[in-house]
């Protein structure tokens, strides 16, 4: 059975590790779009056709060179310890290096694509050997080929201190044909995106198509759309909101990754009603006598320790006193569900 402790720090990875994959993601899109552009940006986890038939997610793909070439990205927060599992691993991106289909082109095919893995430095010497070892049986000729590349990532504190942080991607092992991007990550230096372009990346880009931890959203709204309803005549007060105006204004909040597209959102409104579910049960908010509306304090939370520890702390009290939660019934693409708490009634009074 999980200690306290032990569940709170599960929560708190959950967090970081999709952060991480958005914030690394998100520099991709980044770099892609400078002046001059580089590719063009196509999508996070868009779906193409493998040669094999085989329906495949890339986490990123781009287009460039009159969108006859392509990009794809594979990001891997962290890669398997095991040598049979990490050489499965490397197996799987062969789906990835052939000839692929259903590109957002007028032809649908490109003339060639390149596929960057990019995982972290940490994983980065374990599989780059591995490669190599692999790369020489000919089978897996297509890790030895130009247009495979593995890049390495970290989020690196600057030496000044404090808590500035540095993103750096470093070309480690390979080649891609892109010369523009190819120049940009060169060892020893890589590519440097200081603490104001990652901050910047992080306020604009919150969500994936990946579904995230529930207590991912949870932060997302406490710090960044319930504070929108405030009414400054009113000051400190319990509002209430409906799950739509929440969804509504989310979708302002969060935008598309696609500068045209208007109509997708980051967030799905699923996460929210789970997310504002998960709340209710933690007690962080509570429910008008109809139960049509949630009761929402705002300001939400002003803890003393910061909002990420204090939600992941309460959220692994609830789920170790009631049980293991049962798994939503919602789910996404490569991604674990989430579990859900059951729900149970209380007064806006246990929330002063």
């Amino acid at each position: 059975m999980f200690s306290l402790p032990t569940k709170q720090q599960q929560y708190e990875k959950e967090i970081k590790k999709y952060s991480d994959t958005v914030a690394i993601l998100s520099a991709v899109y980044s770099i892609l779009k400078q002046k001059p552009i580089i590719a063009e940006y196509v999508g996070v986890e868009t779906r193409l056709i493998s040669e094999k038939g085989v329906p495949i997610e890339p986490d990123l793909t781009a287009l460039y060179d009159m969108r006859r070439k392509g990009l794809l990205f594979e990001f891997k927060w962290s890669m398997p310890f095991s040598d049979a599992w990490l050489k499965e691993e490397i197996e799987s991106l062969e789906d990835y290096s052939g000839q692929c289909s259903s590109w957002k082109n007028s032809t649908g095919t490109v003339d060639y694509h390149d596929l960057i893995l990019v995982c972290h430095m940490e994983d980065a010497a374990r599989v780059t050997e591995t490669i190599i070892k692999m790369a020489s049986d000919s089978k897996y000729a297509y890790l030895a080929s130009d247009g495979f590349a593995v890049w390495t990532w970290i989020i690196s504190v600057s030496r000044k201190g404090g808590y500035r942080e540095n993103l750096i991607l470093t070309r480690q092992y390979g080649k891609v044909r892109n010369l523009d991007l190819e120049n940009k990550t060169k060892p020893p230096t890589g590519l440097v995106l200081p603490d104001e372009s990652l901050t910047y990346l992080r306020s604009s880009f919150h969500f994936i198509k990946m579904k995230p931890p529930v207590q991912y959203i949870i932060i997302k709204l406490i710090q960044h759309v319930f504070s929108q309803f405030q009414d400054t005549r009113r000051g400190k007060d319990y509002y209430e909101l409906t799950t739509d105006m929440i969804y509504e204004k989310s979708k302002t909040i969060f935008f598309s990754w696609r500068d045209i597209d208007t109509q997708t959102v980051q967030a799905k409104r699923r996460w929210i009603v789970e997310a504002l579910d998960t709340m209710y049960a933690l007690k962080l908010i509570g429910k008008t006598i109809d139960k049509k509306s949630w009761l929402v304090p705002i300001p939400t939370l002003r803890p003393q320790i910061p909002l990420q520890e204090t939600i992941c702390k309460k959220l692994a009290k609830y789920n170790l006193k009631v049980g293991t939660p049962r798994k939503s019934r919602m789910r996404s693409p490569k991604s674990d569900d989430t579990p859900r708490p059951g729900l149970k009634t209380t007064t806006l009074m246990d929330f002063k």
